[in-house]
């Protein structure tokens, strides 16, 4: 299914001009946390013998700033890639979706709960399936709020 994924993620990008996915997929490492948060990777044209024309999406407050470090961002795209794939830089004000805040980090199973875990599990003869389902259950009381496995 990952790679289904990754296939129609490439399709979709190569029809924007992204012979390189790791521009937009890793986008934040590149162009750092800041700045990612303010813009993303839209189109990559290519520009003939002048080189490609990335354009980039910011929003209001951002696209101005960004104007101004354009040369700095040029230079963080093409040292990530270690050849030159972008000369120029085109910027369009535009509204940036926004991230879902990240989730508080689960919480620690009891030693009780990781027992009755690990003894419910040890009745699975398929050690795959039962380390699926081991890791499952952990994931799953983690989430909870609840401090014990119901027997039924």
């Amino acid at each position: 299914m990952a790679n289904d994924a990754l296939g129609l993620l490439r399709h979709h990008l190569h029809a924007r001009g992204f012979a390189q996915i790791e521009l937009v997929t890793r986008w934040a490492e590149i162009a750092g946390h800041g700045l990612a948060a303010h813009c993303f990777p839209y189109r990559l044209s290519a520009g003939g013998a002048s080189g490609a024309t990335l354009t980039l999406v910011a929003d209001d407050r951002a696209a101005l700033e960004l104007q101004h470090q354009v040369p700095k961002v040029i230079d963080k795209i093409n040292a990530y890639f270690g050849s030159s794939v972008v000369s120029k830089i085109k910027v369009v004000a535009g509204v940036i979706p926004k991230t879902d805040p990240p989730r508080p980090p689960r919480r620690s199973l009891s030693p009780q709960e990781e027992s009755d875990l690990v003894g419910r599990a040890s009745q699975i003869s398929d050690p795959d399936l039962r380390a699926a389902l081991t890791r499952l259950g952990r994931h799953a009381l983690a989430e909870s709020r609840k401090t014990a496995i119901y027997k039924r």
